[in-house]
Parts: structure tokens; C-alpha cells; sequence
């Protein structure tokens, strides 16, 4: 018995003083680092935000062909009445009349493209000063049409303003309905008659 116990004692001995194998710790050796730089997906670069886009009514004016009054003016005159109408109303050619929805006074959408081409002109000619002149069709009283035709005016001159034209070239008037366009009494002459017109009044020295 005792020889078994002292040869258990002597077993433990021997593997309580055998050296212990380490686990490395530690940056991996240079190999292994190198092939996982090489594994290593490429670092995701997020899009740069994009511009914010202008607002529509301060977008640059299209192009156009420079012309002179007189030159419009004749250009004008070679056309039928109701284009004439449909396109100057009684504004300076090349100026372009802004027409208008029923009872409304905002500008129409697809008014903004004579809108810049109006401004486009004057800014190559500030010499000229323009008369705004709100018009309405024949419907409602007089002093509701007189107001209606100045906020239309209005509303033409602030977005010339905003597209460049000074303020001071820029003045106001309303006829309301009683300088119609059209002299019908239906939609087709209603729509003709509710407009601005762009007037070149006088040149500045």
C-alpha cells in the first residue's frame, strides 16, 4: 500500500514541476498580419450630400435672341391678332404678357419660363423702366377686380425683383376689367383678359 501511495506522490511531483506551455499573446506575427490587410474589405466612403437645389422662382433665365424694340415690335405685328394677344396682351414686344387663373393671382407654372425670359431682357437693358399693369376678366364688381389686378402686378414685380430687376424700375398699376383685351364674353376672351402687362414706360438716363 504504501508503495502505491508513494508512487502516486512521486507522479504528481513530476507533473506539477514539468514547464507549462504558454498561449502567445500579442500582435499576430508579420505573415498573418500582412494576409489579413490583404483580405480586408475596403473602407465604405459615403456619397457626398448633394446641392441643394435653387428655389424655381431664382432659377437662371433660359436663353433667347437678343432683339431690339424695334426689331420685336415689327416681329410682333407680322403675327395674327390672337397669337399677338396670347403672347404680348398690350406689353412693349419682346416683353411677354402673364396670364392668370380665374380669381387667382399667383403665378401659373408655365408662366415662369416668360417670367425669366422678361427678366433676362431688362437685366441686359437696364435703361428701361416697365410699367406693370394688372388686368381681370369682366366677372365680379369693380373694386374686387381693381384690387385683384393690383395683387397680380404685384406678385409679376416680385419675382422680376427676385430674378434681379431693381425695385425702382418696377412700378405698379391696375385697370381691373375695364381695359379688356378680348372683347368676348366667354372663356376663351376671359382667359385673354386676365394678365399683366409689361409696359416699357420710359428709359433711364
Amino acid at each position: 500500500m504504501k508503495k502505491w501511495f508513494w508512487l502516486a506522490v512521486a507522479l504528481w511531483l513530476v507533473a506539477a514541476c514539468a514547464p507549462k506551455k504558454e498561449v502567445p499573446v500579442g500582435p499576430l506575427p508579420a505573415q498573418e498580419t500582412a494576409q489579413a490587410e490583404t483580405v480586408a474589405p475596403p473602407p465604405v466612403v459615403p456619397p457626398a450630400p448633394q446641392e441643394e437645389e435653387r428655389a424655381e422662382g431664382l432659377a437662371p433665365p433660359p436663353g433667347f435672341e437678343e432683339e431690339t424694340l424695334e426689331a420685336a415690335a415689327a416681329q410682333a405685328a407680322r403675327l395674327p391678332e390672337e397669337e399677338r394677344w396670347r403672347i404680348y396682351g398690350r406689353s412693349t414686344p419682346p416683353l411677354k404678357a402673364i396670364f392668370f387663373d380665374f380669381d387667382d393671382y399667383r403665378i401659373r407654372k408655365d408662366m415662369l419660363p416668360r417670367l425669366r425670359e422678361n427678366a433676362r431682357f431688362l437685366l441686359k437693358h437696364p435703361e428701361y423702366r416697365v410699367e406693370l399693369q394688372g388686368n381681370c376678366d369682366e366677372r365680379g364688381d369693380r373694386d374686387y377686380n381693381l384690387a385683384l389686378g393690383e395683387k397680380r402686378a404685384l406678385e409679376v414685380r416680385r419675382f422680376l425683383i427676385n430674378l434681379g430687376v431693381a425695385p425702382e424700375r418696377l412700378t405698379t398699376v391696375s385697370f381691373g376689367e375695364e381695359r379688356p383685351l378680348a372683347p368676348g364674353h366667354d372663356e376663351a376672351s376671359w382667359a385673354l383678359n386676365r394678365r399683366v402687362d409689361l409696359v416699357i414706360v420710359n428709359q433711364t438716363p
